[in-house]
């Protein structure tokens, strides 16, 4: 897909997504695609849908979404290009804090499909977090603690017992794997008369709001922020790209004509996106570094560039009135699309 990705086709992949319980790389904008590549953006990150059967749980060191990111760093890659079909790495699903924490352990991603281009297979064999046994020593959640001096285990009857009065201790009653993500934080009780008190102060997900969507925070403690969640927020207002929503256009560019699978821009110039989440979308001047964009290829600056290399390019029909589709970069399925000047694989 092109340029930003149309609702209609944003849905379609989640749609595909719940069915066959797979990554889809996704760009969340509101034409068709995201730069060179499905869900690509032109600063080379490549986002990926959540995983519906990880319950999108997938979370940064800071709390915030990996698994959405084809960054070679992401600890997990399923569906983004790879390099030889057979080659294999270590992958992990869970929370990044919780990476090599107790019971958590990595898995195994295989790169395999067409020769031409292979993709990352999904994570197999990884151990995630699970609720905490509180009665035992090990580190099921993966949190650092065991036993009792687990916070989620301060309700259980196994760790409620006799305590020194005054004395207190850390407690977290919200749901397994929120723990410390997000907005969520643990809370204190405190012994009196030799019984531990209620939970005090403990910060847990919130109920959904629309205006989530709309800010940076991690109000529900799934390490999934603002426009990130494609699920609730595919829709909303503020998670769509535009003409000026990264500051302004860039000297020498323009905004495109329509949007959609319909989006345009003038010959010579290319799509181009920038500012991430929802970000803006404009239309720049093919250069000579960018002799691997299906419009620019057709261009004089990049007559004879090893990266044209593979493309058919054909004289712009009249019919287009000097306009080319901003949406050029999926082949076969872009094959029917008149205004690319040119296309591989048709």
């Amino acid at each position: 897909m092109g340029p930003a990705m149309t609702r209609a086709a944003m849905l379609l992949g989640l749609s595909m997504l719940l069915g066959c319980g797979s990554s889809e790389r996704a760009g969340f904008n509101t034409a068709d695609g995201g730069g060179a590549q499905d869900g690509s953006l032109p600063d080379g990150t490549t986002l990926v849908a959540p995983d519906a059967g990880a319950d999108a749980a997938r979370l940064g060191a800071d709390g915030g979404p990996t698994g959405h990111s084809c960054n070679p760093t992401s600890a997990d890659l399923e569906s983004c290009p790879c390099p030889t079909v057979g080659t294999m790495r270590a992958c992990y699903t869970g929370p990044a804090s919780t990476r090599k924490v107790g019971d958590c352990k990595d898995g195994t991603q295989t790169c395999s499909g067409a020769i031409e281009a292979p993709l990352w297979g999904a994570c197999t064999g990884s151990v995630l977090p699970a609720p905490e046994v509180c009665n035992a020593t090990v580190d099921a959640n993966c949190n650092g603690k065991t036993g009792c001096n687990d916070p989620t285990c301060t309700s259980t009857p196994y760790c409620n017992t006799g305590c020194t009065d005054g004395q207190t201790r850390p407690c977290y009653t919200g749901p397994t794997g929120t723990e410390n993500v997000g907005i969520c934080k643990d809370g204190t009780q405190t012994c009196s008369g030799g019984t531990w008190g209620a939970c005090t102060g403990e910060v847990d997900p919130a109920p959904w709001d629309a205006s989530f969507c709309c800010d940076a925070v991690d109000h529900e403690c799934t390490g999934i922020i603002g426009c990130f969640n494609l699920f609730q927020c595919v829709t909303a207002a503020c998670c769509q790209s535009s003409c000026d929503a990264g500051g302004g256009l860039d000297p020498g560019c323009v905004c495109m004509s329509g949007s959609g699978d319909t989006a345009t821009c003038p010959q010579g110039d290319h799509y181009v996106h920038k500012g991430g989440l929802p970000g803006t979308d404009e239309c720049c001047p093919c250069t000579a570094s960018d002799c691997t964009d299906f419009n620019c290829c057709g261009e004089g600056v990049c007559a004879g560039s090893s990266g044209c290399s593979g493309y058919t390019c054909n004289p712009l029909p009249a019919s287009c009135n000097g306009q080319v589709s901003a949406d050029c970069d999926d082949f076969p399925e872009d094959c029917d699309e008149p205004c690319c000047e040119c296309t591989q694989g048709c």
